[in-house]
């Protein structure tokens, strides 16, 4: 069943800033488009089986992306018995630095794929520009170390104009 979205008024410029409803915009935006092309066209034509392949991976990308933004906690809180084991001893801060980088690339990578695929529908009346754009930094910190090192080297940063 497709999730009722309200507009959001505001535009996704980290992978930080990528949200569970985010992702479900794109997938009940798109997954409905799929499966309408599904039903039209008889399995044995390329435009069946190019919406078959768009839908599995959007679900696939979609799912990916929720499990990574609502963290493993999360996924390996479900199905546990009432008796939970000790706390783990926690990671080194660095490990944790490394760590969470990680999960960001992951949805930054995941988040831009899912973006590439609906962008052929920016058309479209629906479509959410200010989301719906791949991003290019994982957080503000990597943005500002970015603009940092391109002020010191007398570089532009790509996203200014000349």
């Amino acid at each position: 069943m497709p999730r009722v979205n309200a507009p959001i008024e505001r535009t996704l410029r980290h992978a930080s800033d990528v949200t569970v409803d985010d992702v479900w915009a794109i997938a009940d935006f798109l997954l409905p488009r799929l499966d309408s092309l599904q039903r039209i066209h008889d399995a044995a034509t390329e435009e069946h089986r190019i919406a078959v392949g768009l839908a599995e991976v959007t679900s696939v990308l979609t799912l990916a992306l929720e499990s990574e933004i609502l963290g493993a906690a999360r996924v390996l809180g479900r199905g546990r018995s009432a008796s939970l084991p000790g706390p783990c001893p926690s990671p080194a801060e660095d490990e944790r630095h490394s760590q969470r980088k990680l999960r960001l690339t992951r949805i930054q990578g995941y988040w831009n794929q899912l973006c590439g695929i609906v962008h052929p529908w920016c058309e479209s009346e629906g479509y959410d520009h200010a989301r719906w754009h791949k991003v290019t930094f994982r957080d503000m910190a990597e943005e500002a170390e970015y603009r940092r090192l391109a002020t010191e080297t007398g570089l532009r940063p790509h996203d200014e104009e000349p």
